[in-house]
């Protein structure tokens, strides 16, 4: 059984270096496609890149003019977002943002998330099975650092001659969360912090704060100490202790290996604008870089020994991969930013209030990709609309059947939770009940607890912190 495994993993890794360059290539940002492409130029000198005030536009390589635009002319579940529990950090007792052990990865900053997390399980003795499900693994955790894939998305990713059950996941995304920077790889704000707090050594209080976490975050970030205490049975000393403790964690751990090009800077890859009423999508062309091939090294070869053209042959094949997956990246973007966009036609003409419920599986088959790509896609991808600039990722949302029988997308009803909490008396903020009963007016039936989660997830504190006295 075991060489069986051994055999199939093998198999299943045997990509390719063009597929696994275009793979590597289609996930990354902007920022980090240009970064990559300075990587690969100097490497392959075959290959140059234009400045912005170049204008020789011969053998540039760019995306072909018949594939940069599409017109929308009709109209047609990703999980949930992580925090279910999420705290206002800038709430009294957490305002100091004083993060422990943050300057422990200080120095690997310069690195994305990802870098770091693959550098470290390269170096793991572990088979090419677990280092296969440990990247893709890897590959869903976002930039604050949480997984944001459930574990069923990944057994259903892995090939079936694999034999991997749920535990075997499971087992490894512990060894990620052991090996990575503590809270890394979580899947909730919970087992954030929980992560954390288990990485330090067991006292009193750190037993009590997990407690806390588990069991009472929600009365934490409310404030009910009153309550907590009782609960809790403690005296106020231990309960400022643990708030001190609570506060020094992280929860967005992730954030430590943004730098200030990635974490401020975007660039979006398409646009989306009306022409003549009909919706257009076409590519961002200055995030298109330009490239070419170099010509003096090409005219080398003609003069050069057998050895040294071998070499140049290779250098040339390997910088039209090069730019045959950059146009596919490209490509491959515009067909799913227009699959999407013809989803989500009354956002652009109403606005968040109106997104369709949408899942990755949809896109996939519109447009004949795996579900896989289409999130790496998705991810860290961005789109200029009349209503700003938006994470593809953004247009998806599992549904809600409203009372007359409509799907409602989970981004739109907490659009209209926005939009009710907006316009109510500040001296006397709606309960989370009274949003249900005013949802329930416009044929939303959700239950409170929805409306409370949805809240958190607007960063929009609950009832007693929003009163205006």
């Amino acid at each position: 059984m075991k060489q069986n495994l051994q055999f199939k993993a093998a198999q299943h890794l045997s990509l390719t270096p063009q597929l696994q360059q275009s793979i590597k290539l289609l996930q990354m940002s902007s920022v980090e496609l240009n970064q990559e492409l300075e990587i690969l130029i100097q490497q392959n000198p075959l290959i140059e890149m234009l400045e912005e005030d170049e204008e020789d536009s011969k053998d540039i390589v760019g995306i072909p003019q018949e594939e940069t635009s599409f017109e929308i002319l009709n109209d047609q579940e990703i999980q949930e977002p992580i925090y279910e529990h999420e705290i206002n950090w800038d709430d009294e007792y957490a305002k100091d943002n004083n993060y422990a052990d943050s300057n422990d990865y200080r120095e690997s900053a310069t690195q994305t998330l990802k870098q770091y997390l693959e550098d470290i399980f390269h170096l793991l003795p572990i088979s090419e099975k677990d280092q296969a499900i440990i990247s893709l693994l890897i590959d869903s955790i976002n930039e604050d650092g949480y997984l944001e894939e459930p574990l069923d998305y990944f057994l259903a990713s892995i090939p079936k001659e694999y034999e991997v059950n749920i535990e075997e996941i499971e087992s490894l995304l512990k060894l990620l969360q052991k090996q990575a920077p503590p809270g890394i790889g979580a899947r909730d704000l919970i087992e954030c912090l929980t992560l954390q707090l288990e990485s330090k050594e067991e006292t009193p209080v750190h037993t009590l704060s997990i407690k806390v976490i588990k069991n009472h975050l929600n009365l934490l970030a409310a404030r009910d100490f009153v309550r907590l205490r009782k609960i809790l049975g403690c005296e106020d000393e231990s309960l400022r202790e643990v708030q001190k403790v609570i506060k020094s964690l992280n929860p967005k751990p992730g954030n430590i290996f943004s730098t200030i090009e990635s974490h401020h800077f975007i660039q979006h890859e398409v646009n989306v604008k009306k022409v003549k009423a009909k919706w257009q999508v076409s590519l961002n062309e200055q995030a298109i870089p330009k490239l070419r091939l170099n010509h003096i090294y090409r005219d080398l070869m003609k003069n050069s020994e057998a050895d040294s053209t071998h070499h140049l042959s290779n250098q040339i094949q390997e910088a039209k991969w090069i730019v045959k997956n950059i146009q596919q990246r490209f490509v491959t973007i515009l067909k799913v930013s227009e699959a999407i966009m013809k989803h989500q036609k009354d956002f652009l003409d109403y606005g968040e209030s109106m997104m369709k419920p949408l899942i990755l599986r949809e896109i996939a088959e519109e447009v004949g990709l795996h579900e896989s790509t289409i999130s790496r896609v998705t991810s860290n991808k961005y789109i200029n609309t009349p209503r700003g600039i938006y994470e593809l990722k953004f247009f998806f949302g599992s549904s809600i059947d409203n009372s007359s029988g409509n799907e409602l997308a989970s981004t739109a009803i907490r659009a209209k939770i926005k939009e009710v909490i907006k316009q109510e008396d500040p001296k006397k903020p709606l309960s989370d009940n009274e949003i249900v009963l005013l949802l329930k007016n416009q044929d939303i039936n959700i239950a409170r607890r929805t409306v409370a989660k949805y809240r958190e997830i607007l960063n929009i504190a609950p009832t007693n912190l929003r009163k205006i006295l």
